[in-house]
């Protein structure tokens, strides 16, 4: 569940170039007030609220009887607002959570490249040249101590 939402995060971070407004009326200030954020901060945040839910989801059906009935009708409308806020960004930018985590977990089963590896291994190439540069200059460096 929260592996899904990160690599949808990697995916989205590539939509923080365009920016948007988001606008809103601010209570406090009695005005309205603009954020600047884009789509793919909005796909994380209706992300992170969808994860959050289902925690609690979870932890309800564990620990139901321990909060008390209170406590757990207080878990259960935060949830509940948690996916309603979901539900409402998903809509408004036409965003489908399933269907993101669905590909996501298509293309996790897919065979990795077979140039995945070549970076590490280039890298890995490089330092045993420069380990091995380095001892052929301690050896004639060892070589002129012994002689003298």
């Amino acid at each position: 569940m929260v592996n899904d939402s990160v690599e949808i995060a990697e995916d989205a971070a590539e939509d923080e170039r365009d920016r948007v407004r988001i606008r809103y009326y601010s209570v406090t200030h009695s005005r309205e007030e603009t954020i600047t954020s884009c789509e793919g901060d909005l796909i994380v945040i209706c992300n992170v609220l969808a994860d959050y839910a289902d925690m609690l989801d979870e932890f309800l059906q564990t620990d139901r009887e321990g909060l008390g009935f209170c406590g757990a009708l207080q878990y259960e409308r935060m949830r509940d607002r948690c996916r309603k806020i979901t539900a409402d960004l998903q809509e408004k930018i036409c965003y489908d959570r399933a269907a993101a985590i669905e590909k996501c977990r298509k293309r996790a089963g897919r065979k990795p490249k077979a140039d995945a590896g070549i970076g590490e291994d280039a890298l890995v190439l490089s330092a045993r040249r420069r380990a091995g540069a380095q001892q052929k200059t301690e050896q004639p460096a060892a070589e002129q101590s012994k002689t003298e």
